[in-house]
């Protein structure tokens, strides 16, 4: 099991971050930000709406649809994020396109790494945040409580 998306999470952060590119593996959809030092890493299902509704699909890891249409966020910043329930959380663009990310109960099925400190020597340090789904084991009673919730 594991805890969803709630308030609990500060999401602020990923406002302003802008998408440069979407990466495509067997396993998971990688949607890179701020020259690849920002990451959602979606490793179940996620939506595309774009604002005129011309383009509509839902994309699930382990589904049939093996196809991307994501070209108009790409660079673009998000605008806002909104937790419509504990099973879904939409990215909203800032020209209207909506990239919502589905929580699956069962594992860990999203995760947000962000921005990265610069170190001695000119290098940078891996994510300086993380957001993401907890398994059951790193959770709370109470966080366990709160997720069977209906």
């Amino acid at each position: 099991m594991a805890i969803g998306f709630s308030e609990r999470f500060d999401f602020r952060p990923i406002i302003g971050w802008e998408l440069d590119q979407v990466k495509i593996d067997k396993y998971h959809v990688m949607f890179f930000f701020e020259n690849e030092h920002a990451l959602l890493n979606v490793a179940d299902r996620f939506s595309f709406r774009s604002a005129d509704n011309a383009v509509r699909y839902e994309y699930t890891i382990y589904g049939d649809q093996k196809s991307l249409n994501v070209d108009s966020i790409l660079r673009v910043r998000v605008r806002e994020i909104k937790i419509v329930s504990k099973d879904r959380l939409d990215l909203i663009f800032e020209n209207g396109d909506v990239l919502s990310v589905y929580d699956n109960p069962e594992f860990c099925s999203w995760w947000f790494l962000g921005g990265s400190e610069n170190l001695p020597g000119g290098g940078t340090s891996p994510y300086t945040f993380e957001i993401s789904d907890m398994d059951e084991d790193c959770m709370t009673e109470t966080e366990r409580e709160e997720r069977r919730k209906p």
